[in-house]
């Protein structure tokens, strides 16, 4: 599974939301995406989703535009205002309402046993803003990989809750080797602390490559 930008957009009622911005991302890889708080994060994580059309550029989905298809094979982690969950709702409800969204068992036994699978157990209970964001975007990427024809992961910002660049990377691998497409967006600072390529926000809008070290 492939899916590119190129040049796209997206306008506020105000101001850009996302300059015009071009990457690619693969089955197998993690596509890391470096960019200013604030929402281009969001925007991209929209556009990637299929839930956004640009208002500028293109949107492929391998090499056609397919809007729908993204919305059934790409799942948006966390995205703030979009996706993420409620911070006063007990993480053991999230749970149990993503395994339910993957018609999977969501007894509170199920629940239970789930959570102590991924070594989360301590914090069944705990309220989703007190969640470390370690164990967060651990358990969120997860759980949106369980659902049925997810073929792709955009992760967005969870540097941002208080999640390490690194530790948030090697969730993303390690989902990735599932022959997953995953896209994980950080805040510029965190990405960098991982001297890896990155494509950065609005990175068309100038002329500069897609990547930078």
């Amino acid at each position: 599974m492939q899916i590119e930008t190129h040049d796209v957009t997206v306008d506020g009622p105000h101001t850009v939301l996302l300059r015009p911005t071009t990457l690619t991302a693969r089955s197998r890889e993690v596509t890391l995406v470096e960019g200013p708080p604030g929402t281009g994060h969001t925007a991209l994580s929209l556009v990637l989703g299929g839930r956004l059309r640009p208002d500028g550029g293109t949107v492929l989905l391998d090499g056609s535009p397919d809007g729908q298809g993204l919305r059934e094979r790409v799942a948006l982690v966390d995205v703030p205002d979009v996706s993420e969950p409620d911070d006063v709702v007990k993480l053991s409800t999230v749970v149990g309402e993503e395994l339910a969204m993957a018609r999977r068992t969501a007894s509170p036994a199920a629940v239970r046993a789930w959570l102590e699978h991924h070594d989360a157990l301590d914090w069944h209970g705990t309220r989703v803003e007190d969640v470390p964001g370690p164990v967060r975007v651990h358990l969120l990427s997860e759980l949106a990989a369980l659902r049925p024809g997810v073929e792709a992961l955009v992760i967005c910002a969870p540097d941002r809750y208080g999640a390490l660049g690194d530790e948030a990377y090697d969730v993303a691998d390690r989902i990735a080797r599932r022959d997953l497409v995953v896209v994980l967006q950080l805040m510029t600072a965190s990405a960098r602390t991982l001297g890896l390529p990155a494509t950065r926000l609005g990175n068309a809008a100038d002329g500069t490559s897609e990547e930078i070290a």
